[in-house]
């Protein structure tokens, strides 16, 4: 302890005063309180204390009285600033005593308590996994009273599978949130780490990590759409092209097999697969059943081997039209100038009213007879032909009438001669005959 003996001041002729002090920090960065303390005077003519302070020393700039007691608080110091204080006693008639020891002390600006966040839990993931959201909770400056704006920050240790996380939070919020998406047909682990910061200048991070886990997953192969398809009656080899033909992912290297099948084999046999693995393209073949008409639906499937997901199907729809049928119609003879009766024949179709097929005509002689001059009558499955050759034209024209029901068409052909008129006789004459 450091005692001064009192130079005599008045009525006072020994004063001894000890002078210590404590700091209160406050919520300022730029300003501090402190509160002293010393021994009480001796004299019982005390009444009261004064204290004294100042930036240099033995320069006391200030002072305040404090009243009976042995302690006070200064407020409103300079953080960074040293101060020098000194204490004094006074009697009732304002005598007052030396100064007693000095008291030396800087004000310091109030550490930075770190920022809070809660911990996070591990996560994990299948390949192929959508956005992830993890929720942060528990964020703070770390002390109620530093009210300081905070920053989130989040980072991948392998962004080639997890992206950088974006971040949502707004200060002061106490929760907020991180987003992700893993990278197409990755898998492994990446280390997520989120930051706090308060901006101090010490003490202004808390870091919080977890591990993400892509678990792997196979991925589905690969096949492109295909188009329905209609043929006709009795038509032969078909064949339809596969593309877009893969193992689903380009890390995944698999052995790919391609099968197809017939819901009608007895119309449309399981078709044969040209296909070669890892190509992405191949075709299948089928020949319909002749004689035959309806549908068919076809299932491709490409698999890749795996446990699960292995496998996608395409299928199509095969329809076999009916061919319409329409009788035979016998050769038509003619002489020049006469006049042709309508020819009757009938037409009919498995699949089609008779009344919606469509009739077409050609002639092979259009000198002879044109097609406008071939003219269809009747309805529904009985119809006439009429031929109408050109005047004084003779000869010969194959006739072909067609029926069609929009899909396919059947055809009928005969011959329509146009022959001249015989010849007149000649050297007509009377020849007497006797009675």
């Amino acid at each position: 302890m450091l005692y001064q003996k009192a130079v005599v001041r008045g009525r006072f002729t020994k004063v001894v005063l000890l002078l210590s002090f404590i700091l209160i920090q406050t919520i300022s960065a730029f300003s501090a309180n402190v509160t002293l303390a010393w021994n009480p005077s001796p004299d019982p003519q005390v009444v009261g204390y004064r204290v004294h302070w100042g930036v240099s020393n033995g320069n006391y700039t200030n002072s305040a009285p404090v009243g009976a007691v042995t302690n006070a608080t200064i407020t409103g110091l300079v953080v960074g600033t040293t101060y020098y204080f000194a204490a004094t006693a006074f009697d009732g008639t304002g005598g007052e005593s030396d100064f007693s020891n000095e008291a030396v002390f800087t004000p310091l600006a109030p550490s930075n308590a770190p920022p809070t966040l809660n911990a996070l839990v591990n996560l994990a993931i299948n390949e192929g996994a959508s956005q992830q959201t993890v929720n942060l909770s528990g964020i703070s400056s770390g002390a109620s009273n530093e009210v300081q704006t905070l920053t989130v920050t989040a980072s991948s240790s392998n962004p080639g599978l997890i992206p950088n996380p974006t971040v949502n939070y707004t200060s002061p919020n106490t929760t907020g949130a991180i987003s992700f998406t893993p990278v197409a047909f990755g898998f492994g682990a990446a280390t997520i780490t989120v930051q706090v910061n308060d901006g101090g200048a010490s003490n202004n991070l808390v870091t919080r990590t977890f591990t993400v886990t892509v678990n792997p997953v196979n991925q589905a192969p690969t096949l492109n759409t295909l188009a329905n398809v209609t043929i006709n009656e009795g038509a032969g080899l078909q064949t339809v092209n596969l593309s877009g033909i893969s193992s689903g992912a380009s890390n995944e290297v698999q052995t790919l097999s391609v099968t197809a099948t017939s819901s009608n084999p007895g119309l449309i046999p399981n078709p044969t697969v040209n296909y070669t693995s890892p190509n992405s393209t191949g075709s299948i073949a089928f020949t319909p059943a002749s004689a035959a008409g309806g549908s068919a639906t076809i299932t491709v499937t490409v698999n890749d081997g795996a446990v699960s997901s292995n496998t996608v199907s395409r299928t199509f729809t095969v329809t076999v039209n009916r061919l319409p049928t329409i009788t035979a119609i016998t050769n038509q003879v003619i002489t020049v100038g006469a006049v042709l009766a309508p020819i009757p024949f009938t037409i009919s179709d498995v699949e089609t009213a008779a009344s919606s097929l469509t009739l077409s005509v050609t002639s092979t002689n259009q000198s002879l007879i044109r097609n406008s001059d071939i003219v269809f009558g009747g309805s529904g499955a009985n119809r006439t032909a009429t031929l109408t050759p050109l005047a004084d034209q003779t000869g010969l024209s194959q006739i072909t009438v067609t029926v069609s029901d929009g899909q396919g068409s059947a055809s009928r052909s005969f011959l329509f001669t146009v022959n001249p008129r015989p010849l007149a006789p000649s050297n007509l004459r009377v020849v007497q005959i006797s009675p």
